[in-house]
């Protein structure tokens, strides 16, 4: 029995990709340009060769190198650090972070020191990063902070830079000079330490179903750290 064939069945293009597809090959061929030789080895002609796409295909959606890699990076490591939706600010920031110290701790790890290098002696470079991740990043955790403010878990009047700082400023800090190692626990301890400082007094830890003063008060906190002082180490 033959099967009949349509006569006008679509094809898949031949050559270069087009639209979406040319997009997707060349932010993926970027990533994976970045993880393989760094910032020093990646070049707008390397990303070419690697996806199939134009050089005038890519310069058309970004119009330099280092806006590429900033939107490169941000498709590979956005949905992996994305924050979760768990009913509690405190425990999607928890969760975040912990998702955060996880990719950080690969390539990707070395990927965010070459662009946080690049952009020293490069204000376009720095530009881009900060315009292109930083801010946005920053403010998806403001958005979790109002949340809980909202919510009642974190108390009104929260100095919200000064916490999203507090944060997320010792995982940097770790990731570049590299003292000590970007571990769960250590991850876990900051994020208590910080998020005891912005419970309301007297109010419900959404994230333990208890009273705030209760085991993860900071009274509590500090009278484990004294019990135990390898928590210290740890953090």
């Amino acid at each position: 029995m033959s099967v009949a064939v349509p006569t006008c069945s679509p094809r898949r293009p031949r050559g270069r990709p087009h639209g979406d597809e040319a997009r997707i090959a060349i932010l993926e061929a970027a990533y994976a340009l970045l993880e393989d030789g760094g910032l020093a080895g990646f070049t707008i002609e390397g990303v070419a060769a690697r996806s199939g796409a134009a050089k005038t295909t890519i310069y058309r959606w970004w119009p330099s190198r280092e806006a590429l890699v900033v939107a490169a990076f941000l498709a590979a490591t956005g949905p992996r650090i994305a924050f979760p939706r768990t009913g509690s600010a405190t425990n999607d920031i928890r969760a975040q972070m912990r998702r955060l110290a996880l990719v950080y701790r690969g390539k990707t790890g070395r990927v965010v020191r070459d662009l946080i290098a690049a952009g020293h002696g490069d204000p376009s470079a720095a530009a881009a990063f900060v315009e292109g991740y930083v801010r946005p990043r920053r403010e998806a955790v403001r958005e979790v902070l109002l949340r809980g403010i909202a919510a009642g878990e974190f108390r009104v009047g929260l100095d919200l830079e000064a916490t999203i700082d507090a944060l997320y400023g010792p995982v940097f800090y770790r990731l570049l000079v590299g003292h000590g190692p970007l571990s769960q626990a250590w991850t876990e301890c900051v994020a208590e330490i910080v998020l005891d400082g912005c419970r309301v007094e007297g109010g419900l830890d959404r994230a333990s179903g208890g009273p705030a003063g209760g085991a993860g008060s900071k009274e509590n906190t500090l009278s484990r750290l004294r019990k135990n002082p390898r928590t210290i180490a740890i953090c």
